[in-house]
């Protein structure tokens, strides 16, 4: 029979403490693992036999923000409540990720949904690119305006009018770009009425998002949006040349007062702002203000998507370039 002297029964317990303290950290971060673990979105598309296309990493939980952003989203917190007191504004949701050297992300009520308006003419872009992929030829060809599609235009409250010309022709090229960076509603509209609404909706479901009704005013999140975006820097839906196209173009948009208004003149921002007015007449009981993309530091880009809902325009766009300063403040300082 083997004896113990005191001192090594107590190196034995020691041992034993220590055995159970790790098994318990180990337990500990097992369980908050899934939090913080990262799920695929691969393409819906059936056609492939053997592949499944990787889209996007998602975070399954943003609601644990990166420690190198938990002051940031403080201040933002901070100034979202300062804007609500005031009455500038009802809600607001905030998603970022950061692609550059200072890795991270975070958000702030992501998951309420929005109407994104305008924003979706990017879903348009992202289709037809889809489509230049397999055939280039297809960004050349020619469409006419028509009154059938002004007409269309013309049946929606608070519709912005088209700068198109009747019976004018341009190129689907042009018509991308109009559509973008002048935001051109007839622009869109003529898009949409020479594709395939399948393979417009394939771009949804590929994300794995719900598809727009005709029954329904579609409603989708930041979260949920910031997919459209993330695809096209990570060049995992298009080809690398019509990725670089899509954010080349999102680039010059002339809407310069939402998440361009944040960042110091002649910052790149590759960015989609949507409005989405509800009333009666004259009368705007509503406004929804949005604006999404990619800013270009030199160093760190990084993707920032705002949604807003308020009484006034004015109020959210102080809110978007507000949110949109911080960032920029905190990613470059």
């Amino acid at each position: 029979m083997q004896y113990f002297t005191r001192k090594q029964f107590w190196l034995l317990g020691l041992i034993a403490l220590l055995c159970v303290s790790a098994g318990f950290v180990v337990g500990y971060y097992s369980h908050i693992t899934p939090s913080n673990s990262y799920m695929g979105i691969r393409e819906q598309d059936t056609s492939y036999k053997f592949i499944h296309p990787l889209l996007a990493i998602n975070r399954i939980d943003m609601s644990i923000p990166a420690p190198v952003y938990v002051p940031l989203l403080n201040k933002i917190k901070d100034f979202i409540a300062s804007q609500k007191k005031v009455g500038s504004l009802d809600s607001a949701s905030v998603y970022f990720v950061n692609y550059g050297q200072k890795t991270g992300s975070f958000a702030l009520n992501e998951k309420e949904a929005y109407a994104p308006a305008s924003m979706l003419k990017v879903v348009v872009m992202v289709a037809y690119l889809k489509k230049a992929d397999s055939d280039p030829s297809i960004l050349g060809t020619n469409l006419t305006y028509n009154p059938n599609v002004a007409e269309e235009l013309q049946s929606i409250p608070f519709e912005s009018p088209s700068t198109l010309v009747f019976g004018r022709s341009y190129t689907v090229e042009s018509l991308i770009r109009s559509m973008i960076i002048d935001s051109d509603n007839g622009a869109m509209n003529l898009l949409i009425s020479n594709i395939d609404p399948n393979y417009l909706n394939m771009v949804y479901r590929n994300l794995g998002l719900q598809v727009p009704s005709d029954n329904s005013l579609y409603m989708i999140s930041a979260e949920d949006y910031s997919l459209f975006l993330r695809v096209l820097y990570n060049g995992t839906y298009l080809s690398d040349k019509n990725s670089e196209k899509a954010l080349s173009i999102l680039s010059q948009a002339t809407y310069y007062d939402g998440l361009v208004a944040g960042v110091p003149s002649g910052t790149v921002v590759a960015h989609k702002y949507g409005e989405h007015v509800v009333g009666s007449g004259d009368q705007v009981t509503s406004v929804e203000l949005h604006d999404c993309g990619f800013v270009y530091p030199a160093k760190d880009p990084y993707l920032l998507c705002v949604m807003t809902r308020g009484k006034n325009l004015a109020g959210l766009t102080e809110t978007i370039s507000g949110i949109s300063k911080l960032v920029y403040g905190s990613v470059v300082q």
